[in-house]
């Protein structure tokens, strides 16, 4: 009687595990080739290429480019305002805590300047696609939500002086840390990037100038 052979069964690690593998090196190719390139002239196929999969295999995660660049988007705002989120459960004044926020976005562009340089184009990317815009605005709060909650908690603790406008404290505040990733990712120098946050903290805290002398 012919001896069965036994069924060896494959090493490694499961399938949707490996999957899963796949679509997080998906998106983070495409955040540094979007962040590079622009969206309009990122391709899947240059993407596939650098992942090591095929064009077609991208519309098995992803049903069209867009949606890639969505979902992008979407993981850049949670990895972001997650980091962000941490400085709201730090009690401070709203100088404090801003600050603090501050340096979170240092450590963020130190450990992958492809963020900075992804979020700075979105705005736009969604003028010139407006399939862009359609996807990306029911996900594009967490940065107006994390300012108007800095804001909006200072206020409730009677930091601003009489007269402050707070709705024009919160356009400054998402002005500054938009400016400086602006900044970090035309200069491509994390190190100036960090200097100039640092010259900022030392202004906030008001330790950047001496003061006037009397009668000058």
């Amino acid at each position: 009687m012919a001896r069965r052979t036994p069924v060896t069964k494959k090493l490694g690690r499961p399938r949707d595990v490996d999957s899963s593998e796949t679509r997080n090196n998906l998106l983070d190719v495409a955040r540094r080739i979007f962040a590079r390139d622009g969206y309009g002239a990122t391709t899947n196929r240059s993407i596939a290429s650098e992942v090591g999969i095929t064009t077609g295999a991208i519309y098995h995660y992803f049903p069209s480019k867009a949606e890639l660049y969505a979902e992008v988007y979407e993981e850049v705002q949670h990895v972001v305002y997650d980091r962000f989120e941490l400085v709201l459960a730090e009690p401070g004044t709203l100088t404090d805590r801003f600050s603090r926020a501050l340096d979170a976005a240092v450590e963020l562009n130190r450990s992958d300047s492809s963020i900075a340089g992804f979020v700075v184009t979105v705005p736009s990317e969604m003028q010139r696609h407006p399939e862009l815009a359609e996807l990306l605005v029911p996900i594009r709060n967490r940065t107006a939500t994390f300012i108007g909650r800095l804001v909006a908690e200072a206020v409730e603790a009677g930091e601003f002086l009489e007269g402050v406008n707070s709705a024009a404290v919160e356009d400054l505040l998402n002005a500054v840390l938009s400016g400086l990733a602006i900044f970090s990712t035309v200069t491509g120098d994390v190190e100036r990037h960090r200097q100039a946050v640092t010259a900022l903290q030392r202004f906030l805290a008001g330790e950047l100038v001496r003061g006037r002398a009397p009668g000058r």
